[in-house]
């Protein structure tokens, strides 16, 4: 049995995702709770960390329980808020919180539209915040018809998922049927596939050195909706595969102020009661346009917060968890990045990591993670798992962040193996 501290007893569904133990534990301290994790062996990540996390947190496990007996683990620990960090768990904590008479975190319904993204745009389209077309397939004989109603060019990309996994462009019907086929042969059965019209970018709406697309990170407080930052990108890799993040953005008053009030509609088209919501916008031609809303911490929001500002944005979802308000947003003095190695899209090994000497000596260069060993094998389906590390750092303005981003590729030269098509 637990034993209280004094403070509000708050449970985690933890899994693989934005904070991890130490950030937790650490917020949870900030905000005088009591914590617990909720937790289920069976996934991977948990089974790795497993002798750890029983050595320093009071563990609800609940591998292999039915719903109704998992809603009953957790519910003799008599929690007072319950939240997750990971996109795995979104549909598990809706319904433990449900089941528990937990109001601040997502309604069953919620995290549905949360995590579907074919309901994500039918509900944009009704509000008419978003006219992107999108087509659902469920095998590759739907493709050719499915192209033929959105128009080409065309993103493939699952109904479901995170972390750019699976997602193409196809300029062409045939293109989009090799491509379908290949992510139906490798997908859990039931599997669907969304054919979406290509967003086209703006990319000087942000400036020519930096993606074209930017995340919003929004926190939801019994409806009331506040914005905590815009985070800026860095260019994509082929196919979709992101770079990274930094702090500030770079965006004009009047464009960020389009993106804010787009995040804002979207989310409350939504029906986001409470929690930390990231969302991503691209910046088009013709103004912003949602990609996805997501209903947890982004997945380099907490490190470059609190490196860039000192804010804890896991302190801020805990305390939504609890019925509280998020701490004032975050204000920035220095540009605050991450910034992953990514492989080219047709590498399927590695052979050797060089240059790494040189990576650490670079202006603005504080850490450089770099884990790949050679003989990895690499798949771009992966989308950000597919990275070969990240380096972190701080530097004084967007100008000097630019030169740091021109001289890595000159300085981190890895080789690897290749299909016989790259990019295939």
């Amino acid at each position: 049995m637990h034993s209280r501290s004094g403070g509000p007893r708050l449970g985690v569904v933890y899994d693989d995702g934005a904070a991890g133990p130490g950030e937790i534990a650490s917020a949870a301290r900030a905000c005088g709770a009591d914590l617990f994790l909720v937790i289920d062996r069976r996934s991977a990540h948990v089974a790795q960390l497993l002798p750890g996390l029983r050595g320093r947190f009071e563990l609800c496990d609940v591998s292999g329980l039915t719903a109704a007996e998992a809603a009953r683990a957790v519910a003799a620990r008599e929690p007072d808020g319950l939240l997750t960090f990971s996109e795995h768990r979104l549909a598990e904590t809706g319904e433990l919180a449900a089941a528990l008479g937990l109001t601040r975190w997502h309604s069953p319904e919620t995290t549905r539209r949360l995590t579907d993204k074919l309901v994500q745009r039918r509900l944009f389209a009704g509000a008419g915040i978003d006219t992107t077309r999108c087509v659902p397939v469920a095998e590759p004989a739907g493709i050719a018809t499915a192209v033929a109603e959105v128009g080409p060019p065309v993103v493939l990309k699952p109904r479901t998922g995170t972390g750019s996994r699976s997602v193409r462009r196809a300029d062409s019907a045939q293109e989009a049927e090799r491509l379908a086929e290949d992510f139906f042969r490798s997908a859990p059965a039931g599997s669907v596939l969304l054919v979406e019209s290509l967003l086209t970018g703006a990319a000087g709406e942000a400036g020519p050195e930096w993606g074209d697309y930017v995340s919003v990170e929004t926190a939801v407080h019994g409806g009331d909706r506040r914005l905590l930052c815009v985070t800026g990108k860095f260019r994509l890799e082929e196919p979709f595969r992101e770079r990274g993040s930094f702090v500030p953005h770079t965006l004009h008053a009047e464009t960020a102020e389009r993106v804010r009030a787009l995040a804002d509609a979207a989310i409350g088209a939504l029906g986001v009661q409470d929690g930390v919501v990231h969302t991503e916008i691209k910046l088009t031609p013709d103004g912003p346009r949602v990609i996805e809303v997501n209903g947890r911490v982004g997945g380099l929001v907490v490190d470059l917060l609190r490196r860039g500002a000192g804010y804890d944005v896991v302190e801020a979802a805990l305390l939504l968890a609890l019925g509280r308000p998020a701490p004032d947003p975050p204000e920035f003095e220095q540009v605050t990045y991450q910034y992953a190695l990514v492989p080219p899209a047709g590498a399927r090994s590695l052979v050797e990591v060089g240059g790494l000497d040189r990576l650490r000596a670079l202006p603005g260069v504080d850490l450089v993670d770099v884990r790949s060993r050679p003989g990895r094998p690499l798949d771009w389906r992966a989308g950000a798992a597919d990275r070969l590390g990240r380096l972190y750092g701080r530097v004084p303005d967007h100008a000097a962040l630019g030169r740091l981003t021109a001289a890595i590729p000159e300085a981190f030269r890895p080789t690897f193996t290749y299909t016989h098509e790259r990019g295939s």
